[in-house]
């Protein structure tokens, strides 16, 4: 059985427990924090989460997580079969991993934990973000999915880095950057009512309150 290491408050963790429930997967799961301490670094190199443990042996990022995962069960596919429109789906994951997920991150403390605002940093990291959600809707479809008419890893990928970068923007720009993206609040509501994606969801909003309480 596949073992799945992390912890609910991960937005990475949430967007794999959900593809591999998605998926029909049957799994374990383990909850462990993040630490760059061995010997978690023998699961996870650089000591993240989430990671996960099958026959092979471990296996940490989340893409390549994802990848891995849509391979061992062909039959259900969630990658685009064609080369180009697979690689496509992969420079959009990118995109959104790269210029909006990353860079937002660097002001998460601001934005959930009460920690004050560096406002250099919030400087640096608009304009990346702008370009980022500018590249996206030049290459999200919401047609009802971000590729078309088939759900998707990037479906799942992006669904969760927004659900942390949107209010990161709202509370450090106040911009509202779901309403620059074609479509892109009708896509969030169609993932959001997906019922495997509202149990994952319901289970990380109960870890983040029972977490925020104890700061």
């Amino acid at each position: 059985m596949i073992k799945l290491y992390g912890s609910p408050i991960s937005h990475y963790y949430a967007m794999t427990k959900v593809f591999m429930l998605e998926k029909g997967f049957d799994f374990e799961e383990i909850y462990i924090a993040p630490a760059y301490a061995e010997p978690y670094l023998e699961l996870s190199p650089m000591g993240k989460i989430p990671c996960v443990e099958v026959d092979e042996g471990y296996l940490s990022e989340t893409t390549a997580i994802l990848g891995f995962l849509e391979s061992c069960i062909p039959d259900l596919p969630m990658t685009e079969r064609e080369g180009f429109r697979r690689a496509k789906m992969a420079e959009l994951i990118k995109v959104v991993e790269l210029y909006i997920a990353i860079e937002s991150s660097r002001l998460m403390g601001y934005a959930f934990f009460g920690k004050p605002l560096n406002q250099a940093v919030a400087d640096e990291v608009k304009p990346v973000v702008t370009k980022g959600v500018a590249a996206f809707n030049r290459l999200a479809s919401c047609s009802p999915y971000l590729l078309g008419e088939e759900l998707t890893i990037a479906d799942f990928y992006t669904y969760y880095c927004f659900k942390v970068a949107a209010p990161i923007a709202k509370k450090v720009w106040d911009w509202n950057f779901i309403d620059d993206v074609d479509g892109l609040r009708d896509w969030l509501r169609l993932m959001s009512q997906r019922p495997l994606v509202k149990l994952v969801d319901d289970e990380r909003d109960a870890a983040v309150a029972k977490m925020l309480a104890k700061l």
